[in-house]
């Protein structure tokens, strides 16, 4: 780029007055030619810094902007997706809203919560909360957004102020687990037994 910036500086030289090969005229265009480059290269990076994910370098402004701190370590795609998080971020408390702002993260979540035992209302199994769990909810993430604290940070952040969020990461491994427990326990206590009284009935 810098040849290129010294020809046309050299062609902006008035004719016949000076040798545009000259050795001190061509040190002096090759210096000026340099710093040319590099301002039209700053300039260029500004003109990217328009939108978060062209930024570069210029992200911590957009960072400033949405009062965003990064975490210790967090690369530029996930500074950038937390920017364009907060872009989008319209405002809410509701379940749909929080599930929304985690999309954003690119973690499909889910919520639950967690509600004070009443009775008529209970079933045989469900679990029974008391103290501070009725204030408590949980967003769920599968095991590979492991640990998303960008999402975790924003999300904290925007809870309800008489609310607790806990964040659990890996429940639908549980849940095959339990499934697969599940039918070896069916397996083991009715299809065998029945087979075996099948066979013995023969």
């Amino acid at each position: 780029m810098n040849d290129v910036l010294i020809e046309q500086l050299q062609t902006l030289l008035p004719p016949v007055s000076y040798d545009p090969e000259g050795k001190v005229l061509v040190a002096q265009l090759t210096a000026e030619g340099t710093v040319l480059g590099d301002a039209l290269e700053g300039l260029e990076a500004i003109e990217n810094a328009i939108f978060p994910s062209t930024a570069g370098d210029y992200i911590t402004d957009w960072e400033r902007t949405y009062n965003l701190t990064p975490a210790a370590g967090a690369s530029q795609e996930e500074r950038v997706r937390a920017v364009e998080a907060a872009m989008a971020d319209l405002g809410g408390q509701s379940t749909p809203y929080f599930i929304r702002l985690a999309s954003l993260f690119g973690v499909p979540a889910t919520i639950e919560s967690f509600r004070i035992p009443v009775v008529g209302l209970l079933n045989t199994g469900d679990p029974i909360y008391s103290g501070d769990w009725p204030f408590t909810w949980r967003m769920n993430a599968p095991l590979s957004a492991f640990t998303a604290v960008a999402m975790e940070s924003r999300i904290t952040d925007r809870r309800p102020g008489n609310t607790d969020v806990v964040f659990g990461y890996g429940k639908e491994v549980v849940d095959g687990i339990a499934d697969k427990v599940d039918q070896l326990f069916n397996a083991i206590h009715y299809v065998v037994p029945a087979a075996v009284i099948g066979i013995e009935d023969l």
